[in-house]
């Protein structure tokens, strides 16, 4: 009995050893992309989000627009999102703007239903990924992809 619960037990820690080399090898089954834009006088309340499978969704003031994605686009946008190795960067935090009246942003990228926030602004002081110079740059490349997608990022995060 003892010897089959030290034997389950390192099967679970293979496992989970196994899932976190997948990981930082940017070896992931599913992938999503979360746009979002809020607040401003007039109440911005806007978000994007397009996954794995090419389905596109926005809402612009609880409205909503469903539509899909052509495949070769979602092909080249997750080989984008492999390029950046996102498990295992580490992260900062960065100084909210206090701003009451203040527009804020976000770029979320969930991996396998772990979300990492790219970048952003906020009110009050967040954490974002700390990204290396490669992953800007690829960054970059994956927000120009994402913005032949009509109005996928906020004008604010395209420069």
């Amino acid at each position: 009995m003892k010897r089959l619960k030290i034997l389950g037990f390192l099967l679970i820690v293979a496992a989970l050893g196994f899932t976190a080399v997948n990981a930082q090898n940017g070896k992931f089954k599913t992938w999503k992309i979360k746009s979002s834009q809020s607040g401003g006088f007039a109440g911005i309340n806007k978000s994007f989000t397009l996954d794995s499978d090419g389905n596109l969704n926005r809402v612009n003031k609880g409205q909503e627009n469903f539509s899909k994605i052509d495949e070769s686009k979602v092909a080249e946008i997750g080989k984008l999102i492999k390029e950046l190795k996102l498990p295992g960067t580490k992260q900062k935090i960065f100084k909210g703007k206090r701003i009451y009246d203040g527009i804020y942003t976000g770029l979320v990228i969930t991996l396998d239903g772990k979300d990492y926030s790219v970048e952003g602004t906020s009110f009050n002081d967040a954490k974002y990924l700390a990204l290396s110079a490669k992953q800007k740059a690829t960054l970059e490349r994956l927000k120009t992809k994402l913005n032949e997608i009509d109005g996928f990022l906020p004008d604010s995060m395209t420069n």
